[in-house]
């Protein structure tokens, strides 16, 4: 009844929902008719047209986030339906339910976008050893799965079996892909040759055909084929539309090499638009060219695209101020950017969220950080709500100058205000910044002094009034008549500002809408924390809690982020805390070591060794069991454990870990009779105290949340296993760990050189100005 009700309904989710519930006993399936079966494949196919919800929701996503994050999830979803397909068609066929024509089609289609190219040839199979006949759909079905598999010949093979044989001729659509198959291949006879086999009867329906065509040109740049399919569209009926006219236009685009080709191709445009009084002649043309001029990093090109825009009347938007802008961020000449950016606000274009994540990327990649906060300011200012990316730039910002009591205010800022969130580039900055905490000191950067609770408390003291006052220009009237610019030519018009006004600016009155929240811009969305009533306990610059933090957010650890975590740790020498976060990394997320990672650590631990006395021949022992120890997943846990036994605490003497970790064989004879009196019971209670600073280490890390030695939930990796065997698959390539761990020892031995060269003439008479804003205790000089 539920999946009657749901059909009427036409709700796919609902559909869905109701026959998984029949599919839990099997023999339910068979009571279902032959006229419900097509209908669940029928309303399943219909998930993604434009008018279901799941289409809709998609175009809702795709309007808030970048493009290729839309296209992913579109790509998700797609897939998810077909697999859903295919469930159907087989449940379909085990109930002794014979698969119709449409059926087979259908099951080929999903197996094809599933990429199982293989099953939808089997299915292929099938049906010629039925009572079904091929047909071009069938046919097209077939030669897609060969090509997914490369097999351009087969496919080939296919075409010209079925017409000698079956009587059975491609379709346009087959001979289409089998073209753009071969063009991506950069065999153009062939694509020729099926070209003219395609149009030899003079008839070509369907301009999708033509423009997938003309697509893949523009992939290969293979300008004289596409010109070819292009001249020949008007003798065969069909009539260019936009998506056409803007793949011609990104091919001569691209071809333009110099200043005077680009002149003469925008004078030909100029005409066109001057001349023509087809429709097609638009804005929206012009803007293509300048997208394609601004991709190929020509912002001349892009500028006169501008000019001609305003010449005709046509009014730039946000969109092509925002083009050139990029332009000039990709080639980092700022002056120029900013100046853009002041033009568009002084002609009344409203800077949105893009515009100021180009400027603040770009200055963050020049590592100018005063000019990135300058900017998030006015972002604010302007009523803009600053997101995650918008923040996560502004922290990159921070991390790189070593501005860390910035960074940290950022930090707690972006973790309390949930519509903003953290992720795993945020938890990335942060460790790093632990991890350059001490090149952050010696380098003068900012301690306690001066701080505050929120992100208005900063102690802003930028002082180039020029870029501040262009940043900040009162945003004008957008002009609505452009009548008065058709006296404009690409040859006249100054690079200064284009209009003089003769009124002062004013600035727009503030509105409550001027806010995070305000409706002009799209809603921030809430980041789904795993613990939401859980609070950060980060005050200072602290690994522990920095990494229960990540737990609270519920964030899965990346290749990047696990190498960022145990540096943050071993830099700290908190070998406990990096034993802690190493087993939750393996057990809890189900992460598998990397060369990068492993020498991370071995390095740490060799140089450990060397700085608590010299290598005797017990250490060579030790170090020689960390080939060995390395190649293992658990391997490197074990090192780090053992190290963590061993730390020396403050009441431990030299002679206590030359003991217990090693035995130096230039050990004087009073030394060993000192250790060889040590009792059972200090050494019990060493060991506990071992026990209890992983307790303690665990509980501090978000151990009181989760079991963080268990599977979790969001554990999932290209690395992830359950086992923890010596199989091949599971070891580490020697040859790059070695590349790493030189690359490793090379760089922490030269900072810490310059770390005690600087603490070598450092003054021991005047205290230090500039405290760690981690550190709670004195700092230990090594």
């Amino acid at each position: 009844m539920k999946l009657y009700l749901a059909l009427h309904e036409e709700n796919q989710e609902a559909i869905w929902s109701a026959y998984e519930s029949i599919r839990e006993v099997r023999q339910d399936l068979e009571y279902l008719s032959p006229e419900v079966w097509r209908l669940l494949v029928v309303y399943l196919k219909d998930t993604l047209t434009p008018s279901s919800p799941t289409r809709s929701a998609t175009s809702t996503t795709a309007d808030t986030s970048r493009r290729s994050d839309a296209i992913s999830t579109r790509r998700m979803i797609e897939a998810r339906w077909a697999a859903r397909i295919v469930t159907v068609l087989d449940d379909k066929r085990c109930t002794s339910h014979h698969l119709t024509r449409w059926d087979s089609s259908d099951l080929m289609s999903a197996l094809n976008q599933l990429q199982r190219y293989d099953e939808s040839l089997q299915e292929l199979n099938h049906v010629l050893a039925s009572k079904n006949k091929l047909d071009p759909i069938l046919l097209n079905h077939a030669v897609r799965a060969w090509g997914g598999l490369g097999r351009l010949d087969r496919a080939v093979e296919t075409i010209r079996d079925s017409m000698s044989r079956l009587q059975v001729k491609p379709s346009e659509y087959t001979l289409g892909y089998l073209i753009q198959q071969y063009l991506l291949k950069s065999q153009i006879p062939e694509a020729r040759s099926f070209w003219k086999a395609l149009i030899q009867d003079g008839t070509l329906e369907k301009i999708r055909t033509v423009n997938g065509i003309l697509r893949a040109c523009v992939t290969v740049r293979e300008s004289q084929f596409a010109q070819e399919v292009y001249d020949s569209m008007p003798g065969l009926g069909i009539e260019t539309n936009i998506e056409s006219l803007n793949l011609m236009l990104s091919l001569a685009v691209a071809e333009i090499a110099y200043p005077e080709e680009r002149e003469q191709f925008l004078e030909a445009i100029n005409d066109k638009i001057s001349k023509s009084e087809r429709a097609i002649y638009n804005k929206s043309m012009l803007d293509s060219i300048l997208f394609n001029f601004s991709k190929k990093g020509d912002a001349d090109g892009a500028i006169l695209t501008h000019r001609l825009m305003r010449k005709h009347g046509f009014q730039p938007g946000t969109l092509e101020y925002n083009e050139i802008l990029h332009c000039y961020t990709r080639q980092q000449d700022m002056d120029k950017a900013i100046e853009w950016f002041y033009r568009m606000r002084t002609l009344g274009v409203r800077p949105d969220r893009l515009s100021y994540l180009l400027l603040m990327r770009s200055y963050t990649r020049q590592r100018m950080p005063r000019e990135t906060e300058a900017l998030f300011r006015q972002l604010i200012q302007d009523g803009i709500g600053p997101d995650l990316a918008i923040c996560n730039v502004l922290l990159l910002s921070y991390e790189q100058a070593r501005m860390n009591r910035r960074a940290l205010q950022l930090y707690n800022t972006m973790f309390q205000d949930r519509t903003i969130g953290l992720d795993h580039f945020s938890f990335s900055c942060m460790f790093n910044a632990v991890f350059h905490n001490d090149k952050a000191v010696l380098e003068g950067a900012e301690g306690r002094e001066g701080g505050g609770s929120s992100m208005d408390n900063y102690n802003y003291n930028y002082n180039d009034t020029s870029f501040l006052r262009k940043i900040s220009q009162p945003i004008g009237r957008a002009p609505s008549d452009y009548s008065e610019q058709h006296s404009i030519t690409l040859e006249n018009e100054s690079s200064e500002i284009i209009e003089t006004r003769t009124t002062p600016l004013v600035p727009p009155p503030p509105s409550s809408s001027s806010s995070p929240h305000d409706p002009s811009y799209p809603p921030r969305l809430p980041q789904p924390f795993q613990f939401k009533q859980a609070m950060s306990a980060t005050q200072n610059l602290n690994a522990r809690s920095l990494f229960r933090d990540m737990i609270i957010v519920g964030i899965r650890p990346t290749s990047s982020l696990y190498s960022n975590i145990l540096r943050a740790f071993l830099s700290q020498d908190d070998y406990v805390g990096a034993a802690v976060a190493l087993r939750a990394l393996v057990d809890h997320y189900a992460l598998k070591p990397t060369p990068k990672m492993t020498a991370i650590v071995v390095t740490w631990v060799v140089q450990e060794l060397e700085r608590r006395g010299p290598v005797t021949k017990v250490d060579r022992s030790e170090l020689s069991k960390l080939t060995i120890q390395m190649r293992r997943t658990r391997g490197l846990i074990e090192i780090l454990e053992k190290l963590a036994s061993t730390n020396p605490q403050n009441d431990a003497t030299v002679d206590d870990m030359s003991v217990s970790f090693v035995t130096s064989a230039d050990t004087t004879a009073t030394a060993g009779v000192q250790s060889t009196r040590r009792s059972a019971k200090d050494r019990s209670r060493k060991d506990s105290q071992n026990l209890n600073q992983l307790e303690v280490a665990k509980l501090e890390m978000g151990g009181d949340l989760v079991d963080l030695f268990s599977k979790s939930p969001l554990a999932g990796s290209a690395r992830s296993s359950t086992d923890d065997d010596d199989d091949a698959a599971h070891h580490i390539d020697l040859q790059d760990f070695e590349r790493w761990y030189r690359a490793y020892a090379n760089r922490t031995t030269y900072a810490q050189m310059v770390k005690a060269e600087v603490l070598h003439n450092f003054p021991l008479e005047t205290p230090v100005a500039s405290e760690p804003l981690e550190s709670t205790e004195p700092t230990r000089l090594h």
